[in-house]
């Protein structure tokens, strides 16, 4: 994805043509996921968009018209809102919007990242509910761990007593890891001096019992080599592939899956939908340790509807450290008179 590749879109919502069960929020909060790349391609596994459709996004906002019974004028709501500054939702999207929670000493965003569905939720399912957690006396790996998933499964691997090693790229990231993070170890695979495969061999001596893996491709092949028996590699994602197109061949799979059969281990993929009976229980768990400081999220917040496609540049070319957020700013009065002044990414 580039700059060229989207525009900045103008238009006038008229508030007061709502047909049954639409309505406006004016967007506060948006969040920026890796699964909104693969949803730029035809047949994607979250839903493909058209040419000419507003980018997906995440977020929350206040509902400033309405023709839903659901959705009251002056309440908080989250859910796919779009990168817009007002979103437009229809009959099918309004049902769909969640009333936001409110608990104290948590801030709002905390409900699109530490306690978000696609940050920290994901983690924890991937660490606590697909498989056999990381234990005391284990070396796991979590990749992606300057991200906003990859650091809170890094945190919550620590939490097991785990020996806990991070990959990130530069520097900066791997200072991240080590100094904010407090794991055992980090890999640079930005590093110009050692492979990936020397550094996992030097700083993961005894192998790897378990792999948290956001990113797939090389790093992917070079873990499997280095499993311990009765290992456990859980698939996050893969960001490393998100830009082809995933459902016409291009994505490169593990060439060293055989390793699985020869070490006893398993490979298991998730998605955190499947196991929403889990987060209520997630979600408890994370505030605790939470409020006993044992677990954050590290938040970058871009300013301005203008900054969302250069959020989701950044999103791939490692520019944040943990959870990437555009909050947008307060709205241009209509010049109408009659509706909302939106603008929206496309």
């Amino acid at each position: 994805m580039q700059l060229d590749d989207v525009k900045l879109v103008h238009e006038q919502l008229d508030t007061s043509a709502l047909k049954e069960g639409e309505a406006i929020i004016q967007c506060e909060v948006l969040s920026v996921d890796a699964f909104l790349r693969t949803m730029l391609d035809e047949k994607a596994y979250h839903g493909a968009i058209a040419l000419g459709d507003t980018i997906p996004a995440l977020g929350y906002g206040k509902v400033v018209a309405s023709a839903n019974p659901k959705l009251r004028c002056g309440s908080r709501v989250m859910g796919m809102l779009g990168a817009c500054s007002y979103a437009k939702l229809g009959k099918d999207q309004a049902a769909m919007a969640m009333p936001m929670l409110s608990l104290p000493y948590v801030q709002p965003r905390t409900f699109l990242g530490l306690l978000g569905v696609t940050s920290g939720l994901t983690a924890w399912v991937g660490i606590h509910a697909v498989t056999k957690p990381p234990r005391r006396g284990e070396t796991a790996l979590v990749s992606g761990a300057a991200g906003a998933t990859g650091s809170v499964a890094a945190q919550l691997a620590k939490q097991t007593g785990a020996r806990v090693v991070g990959v990130a790229g530069g520097e900066n990231k791997k200072a991240y890891l080590l100094d904010k993070l407090g794991l055992a170890a980090a890999i640079d695979y930005k590093d110009t001096h050692l492979t990936i495969g020397e550094q996992l061999d030097k700083l993961c001596p005894n192998g790897i019992d378990y792999y948290f893996d956001t990113v797939g491709g090389e790093l992917l092949d070079e873990v499997l080599r280095r499993l311990n028996r009765n290992a456990r590699v859980v698939i996050c994602g893969a960001s490393s592939q998100y830009n082809g197109n995933l459902n016409v061949g291009t994505v490169r799979g593990p060439s060293e899956y055989l390793k699985l059969a020869e070490r006893g281990a398993q490979m298991i993929g998730f998605n955190v939908m499947f196991y929403f009976h889990r987060l209520p229980g997630a979600m408890v768990h994370i505030l605790w340790l939470m409020f006993r400081g044992k677990i954050f999220m590290t938040e970058q917040l871009e300013r301005g509807i203008e900054a969302f496609a250069p959020a989701m540049i950044k999103m791939f070319t490692g520019g944040h450290i943990g959870k990437l957020l555009v909050e947008i700013g307060p709205p241009r009065p209509s010049s109408e008179g009659t509706g909302e002044a939106s603008k929206k990414i496309v």
